[in-house]
């Protein structure tokens, strides 16, 4: 892992002595990461979910986070950064590879979901369902660099810091990319009505 652009100082997360050493029998113990992943997999889970709005590949792809987690744990360097935060790391970069190799079932997803989100909101849904899934299929049209920044901060309700550590940029990178963010969202909300 590389050096993190933030101290650890500056984040509200704690990594505190115990998962310091849950990290270390984890490294040789596999029900230790047993552990990690009952304490993680559900935060990790909404997260991928929240990016790719289908269970299946959801379940895969968290799937893929932590058989990634569990290949690099030996590499992992406790710096006082929680482990949760290096987790949303490779989810991140996990889900951006996803959405990079089924950019066509993406498109092809979101139109179709398009379609039936407009005939089930006609017909029986209320109009807060029909803009939560204008705003789902907002989202997920706009590049991955949008969509992480978008998803931790917002969703994931993480502060501007934190996602700073877990994109491994800089904070004024992170804020940044929010603004461009927020406008494309916007931007894409306005299209669709």
């Amino acid at each position: 892992m590389t050096e993190l652009p933030i101290s650890a100082s500056t984040l509200n997360w704690t990594c505190r002595d115990a998962e310091q050493e849950l990290v270390a029998r984890a490294r040789h113990d596999a029900g230790a990461f047993a552990e990690i992943y009952r304490r993680h997999a559900h935060a990790i889970g909404g997260y991928v979910y929240r990016r790719v709005g289908d269970v299946h590949t959801t379940d895969d792809l968290v799937a893929d986070v932590f058989l990634a987690a569990m290949r690099a744990l030996p590499r992992y360097r406790i710096r006082g950064v929680p482990l949760r935060a290096w987790l949303y790391r490779i989810a991140t970069n996990t889900v951006n590879r996803w959405a990079g190799r089924n950019k066509w079932r993406r498109f092809v997803r979101l139109e179709g979901d398009a379609v039936d989100a407009q005939v089930g909101s006609s017909a029986d849904a209320g109009a807060s369902d029909g803009d939560t899934e204008a705003a789902r299929q907002a989202l997920w049209s706009l590049s991955m660099k949008h969509q992480s920044v978008l998803a931790l901060h917002y969703l994931e309700g993480l502060p501007i810091e934190e996602v700073a550590v877990v994109l491994g940029c800089r904070v004024g990178t992170v804020k940044s990319r929010l603004s461009r963010a927020r406008e494309a969202l916007r931007t894409k909300l306005q299209e669709r009505r």
